[in-house]
């Protein structure tokens, strides 16, 4: 499973220069914190584009997305405290993807993300 990362991800944002919707996401004064909400958004945003122009597959942006998240997630609680609605946000991105994948999950794939 090819997971994209931080380098890949900044690939992809300087050619593809994405103009993402923050609206809906929580206010984060952390330089570092911010940055990893926006791959995770980046990811479910630009989706479509980013198989187009790069060597992903949906499935392998679909399980980027649940590793970006949850990395994002782990680094703020960590920073700011327990979170129940973020946890609650895993578990969306999970049900997503085992919804989109047809409940084809690489279990050991998640299992390792959330180490």
């Amino acid at each position: 499973m090819n997971i994209a990362t931080m380098e890949d991800i900044e690939n992809m944002f300087e050619t593809l220069r994405p103009n993402l919707n923050e609206s809906n996401i929580i206010k984060i004064e952390d330089d570092s914190l911010s940055q990893l909400l926006k791959y995770y958004l980046f990811l479910q945003q630009y989706a479509e584009e980013i198989i187009a122009h790069f060597p992903f597959t949906y499935e392998e942006i679909l399980y980027s997305q649940y590793y970006w998240f949850v990395y994002f997630k782990n680094q703020y609680l960590a920073l700011v405290g327990y979170d129940g609605g973020m946890d609650q946000q895993a578990f969306l991105l999970l049900e997503n993807l085992f919804n989109e994948l047809n409940g084809e999950v690489d279990w050991e794939v998640i299992e390792a993300i959330g180490k």
